[in-house]
């Protein structure tokens, strides 16, 4: 049995090599930590929907039915809702949702190009339906296609979050500090 001890370590490593390469390139403090927090946040998403993973090749037959998979949206979810959640479904939906938001923070300070909400959510239901294709072809997971609609509600509201923080660090600054950093108008008419 491979174990979430595995990918683990090799975030472990990863980290260690963005902090090297960050610094080679002068990268702020504060741009490592984001790929840092960003890496741990992917390492503890994948550990958690992945491992552990059988070794046993008897466990590997591809002749395995696909019953476990759904991909009617919306389908678990109104059915969930229907009959009342009880405290393993309650967690499972709200789980799937938390288990996205840290990656929806730390995505947009790691990476410029998804601090517009449509990159993030893309980006997002990208990364959960790699996911949900990986648990299709493991054995002892199930793949449904509301865990992909539920882990990109997670990371829109990790994104909210990423962008009020951003707003309230804006209205922090002083009017000194802002007029520096802000660009200056244009005096030519």
């Amino acid at each position: 049995m491979l174990s979430a001890n595995a990918i683990i370590i090799a975030a472990g490593v990863v980290m260690i090599g963005l902090v090297a390469l960050g610094r080679a390139r002068g990268s702020s403090g504060a741009t490592i930590l984001a790929w840092c927090a960003l890496t741990g946040a992917v390492a503890w998403i994948l550990a958690l929907t992945l491992f552990p993973i059988p070794i046993d090749p008897g466990l590997w037959r591809f002749q395995r039915r696909f019953g476990d998979v759904t991909l009617v949206p919306f389908r678990t979810i109104r059915s969930q809702l229907a009959f009342g959640l009880r405290e393993s479904e309650a967690r499972q939906l709200l789980g799937n949702v938390a288990l996205f938001v840290p990656f929806g923070f730390l995505l947009p300070a790691a990476v410029r190009a998804c601090r517009r909400p449509w990159a993030l959510l893309v980006a997002a239901a990208a990364f959960s339906v790699l996911i949900e294709t990986l648990q299709a072809i493991l054995p002892g997971h199930t793949t449904d296609v509301d865990d992909v609609i539920l882990n990109t509600a997670g990371a829109a509201l990790g994104f909210l979050a990423f962008s009020v923080a951003v707003w309230v660090a804006g209205r922090r600054r002083t009017p000194e500090e802002r007029t520096v950093r802000e660009p200056a108008a244009s005096s030519a008419g």
